[in-house]
């Protein structure tokens, strides 16, 4: 009876790694300057796999992505130049943006995270400093990141276009 009563504890140990959140709502924003005139856009679609617990950060880990065809600026032009274009999101041969936790560590009174990012085909690491505030059976996920647009090779070499990228992420969680 002993040893049956430690199996059931570890296989219900293994299955606690952090705690499942699902997202309920998301805002992934971003700006950049183009000819010194701030352009921010948006996207929508935002798809994830939460797993985090503030008190057992090694087996926490955060996953999400979003449509890349939902990029939104408030102009359409701009917007079809941005889906389409070989030097940008190419939608229709690279669907969605996608970001997935490697480490995540405690930093003053929020998180660090490092994360792989891919756009389109080149995936490169990335640190973003988040807060997580929880509240009974909801949580927010905020954090915010600046790029360099080269590193993922995107943009080519867009006449006024400004390398750095500012990257703002809000997701709402439930348990």
């Amino acid at each position: 009876m002993r040893k049956l009563f430690l199996l059931a504890a570890l296989a219900m140990s293994t299955f606690t790694y952090g705690q499942s959140w699902t997202p309920s709502a998301a805002r992934t924003a971003f700006t950049a300057k183009m000819f010194g005139v701030k352009v921010v856009g948006s996207f929508k679609g935002f798809k994830g796999d939460i797993n985090f617990d503030p008190g057992n950060l090694a087996q926490s880990s955060i996953a999400g992505s979003v449509d890349a065809a939902t990029v939104d600026t408030d102009n359409s032009l701009r917007d079809g130049h941005l889906r389409e274009k070989e030097d940008f999101f190419q939608v229709e041969k690279y669907p969605r943006v996608t970001l997935k936790s490697t480490k995540i560590e405690k930093s003053g009174s929020g998180y660090v995270g490092t994360f792989d990012l891919t756009l389109k085909n080149v995936t490169k690491s990335v640190r973003i400093p988040f807060t997580f505030q929880e509240s009974g059976s909801t949580a927010t996920l905020e954090g915010s990141t600046k790029l360099d647009r080269t590193d993922w090779k995107f943009g080519g070499n867009t006449l006024g276009m400004s390398d750095d990228v500012k990257i703002d992420l809000k997701v709402n969680l439930k348990k």
